[in-house]
């Protein structure tokens, strides 16, 4: 029977299936004495002479070994990088090679073997297996960070995954630590204080640990992998490596043995399958995230509903003010919610305007942006029976699908099941800054530091009021915006709707 001659050098040991493609690519594999180049040649292991090298390609006893690689070597070789490998420390018959692999300045497990199909299982993204790593910090990360890295955050190559993100009191590594030659872990690190993270991700991207926790200000000093799968590190030593015991590769076999599972394969004569996309998507953040004009722009490119839920808080402030209803009067204004009829439309006016907001049939758009309505709007929003009126609404339309809704609670209260659950945010003076030009670009007053203690004093009522008060929901993908074009920003959405898809498809 035949099969890819990459798969066939990957059984007999030459590395995983990516390594032995190179091998072909460079001319260095050859069948019957003919040198192949082609990637996917198919040929029959049990009647052609397979050579790599010159070296015959026969299948050979595999071998799994756990080694503890301290830092300053590397998983691969590469005689450029000046550093040593990981093969000067590990001395086997057998020619193993690592699966996956750890920076020179990290440390921890490495897994060793001749298993090529194993370790392609092991390491393919698109089975996503775990690997935990115990990362120390400088600084101290805020809740509000550690659920950033939880729900996934933006790097410059796409959205990280979510991840399982835990942090230590005290230094997790205990008596060890001393014998690190570290001495940072007890709190105290090259600049200052520094905490223990222990991270569970389940992709394989370049420094992506470095990168996640840089993101957010808080540089990685050390970085050492616990775990990979069902294997543990345990108290293997640095430099130190073992073979696994029987039960652990009995574990392994069994993590990988579902992914052997043909994937559906599409006919090349039929259609291609047009892309899934998601029928409601839920964008939440602070003022002045930018959440507005991405979810606008976005759905037009959708040909989605575009709605703004905070025009409707905007609508009942600008009501009350017009109408001489006390706006510290939660009972009246109340009242007023749940009489007052409210229409979001598409743009009727050729002004700039992102919608049309009509109240009781009267066009009200131009009111919802004074300062004014800026100032009232947040008490307003915080009022139980005004949101309790408005979520009705904003559900219903929601239901209808083919929406990107845009406010404060969407993922959380209004839609909890949106498809796809975006949250923007960016720095405090960033946003303020935002919204001082806007009001300059109105022709308004925009004094730079009222702007900023007005947003500071919105950004504490929204996240400390009673009934759904500003929070990302658990399962929101996290997009800081503050040195980020609107354009990037949307790029970076339109990346998490194509990486939707394409899990669906799974």
């Amino acid at each position: 029977m035949e099969e890819r001659l990459q798969k066939i050098l990957a059984q007999a040991g030459f590395g995983s299936r990516r390594t032995c493609e190179e091998l072909i690519a460079a001319g260095r594999v050859t069948v019957d004495g003919r040198v192949v180049t082609e990637q996917g040649t198919k040929v029959d292991p049990q009647a052609a002479e397979v050579r790599v090298d010159g070296r015959p390609a026969a299948s050979q006893r595999f071998r799994y070994v756990m080694l503890h690689k301290p830092v300053g070597y590397l998983s691969h070789l590469d005689e450029r990088a000046g550093y040593p490998s990981w093969q000067e420390l590990v001395k086997t018959p057998e020619r193993l090679f690592a699966v996956g692999r750890l920076d020179a300045d990290s440390e921890g497990l490495l897994l060793l073997t001749n298993d090529g199909e194993l370790a392609n299982l092991l390491i393919h993204p698109r089975y996503e297996h775990p690997k935990t790593y115990l990362v120390q910090v400088e600084g101290y990360p805020n809740p509000r960070k550690i659920r950033r890295w939880q729900h996934g955050v933006m790097l410059d190559d796409g959205p990280t995954a979510p991840a399982e993100v835990e942090m230590f009191r005290e230094s997790p590594l205990g008596e060890r630590e001393s014998g690190s030659g570290s001495g940072r872990g007890r709190g105290q690190g090259r600049r200052g204080v520094t905490r223990w993270l222990k991270i569970t991700i389940h992709e394989g991207r370049k420094r992506q640990l470095r990168r996640m926790v840089g993101l957010l200000g808080h540089p990685a000093l050390r970085v050492i992998r616990i775990a990979l799968g069902p294997l543990t590190l345990g108290d293997l030593r640095p430099g130190k490596w073992r073979d696994l015991t029987p039960g652990e590769v009995k574990a392994l076999q069994a993590l990988v043995q579902a992914d052997k599972t043909p994937r559906q394969v599409e006919d090349s004569g039929k259609k291609k399958a047009e892309p899934l996309m998601p029928s409601t998507i839920a964008i939440d953040g602070p003022a002045a995230s930018g959440k507005s004009t991405v979810g606008g722009r976005l759905a037009a490119e959708l040909g989605y509903l575009y709605f703004d839920t905070g025009v409707m808080y905007r609508a009942i402030t600008a009501v009350a003010l017009a109408r001489g209803v006390p706006i510290k009067d939660e009972d009246a204004v109340t009242v007023l919610a749940e009489q007052v009829v409210l229409e979001v439309k598409s743009p009727t006016v050729a002004d700039g305007r992102d919608v049309t907001v009509l109240a009781d049939g009267a066009d009200i758009t131009c009111d919802l942006r004074k300062p004014e309505v800026e100032r009232a709007v947040s008490p307003v929003s915080a009022y139980a029976g005004v949101r309790y009126a408005m979520v009705a609404q904003q559900r219903r339309i929601g239901q209808g699908g083919k929406v990107v809704m845009v406010g404060r609670d969407i993922g959380t209260v209004v839609m909890p099941g949106a498809d796809l659950k975006v949250y923007l945010d960016a720095s405090l003076a960033e946003r303020a800054q935002r919204r001082t030009l806007e009001r300059t670009a109105r022709g308004e007053p925009a004094d730079p530091d009222k702007v900023l203690a007005e947003m500071k004093r919105r950004d504490q009522i929204d996240s400390d009021r009673e009934h759904s008060p500003l929070s990302a929901a658990p399962d929101a993908i996290m997009v800081d915006s503050t040195h980020l074009t609107i354009d990037d920003v949307l790029q970076q959405v339109q990346g998490l709707i194509r990486r939707w898809g394409e899990q669906r498809r799974r």
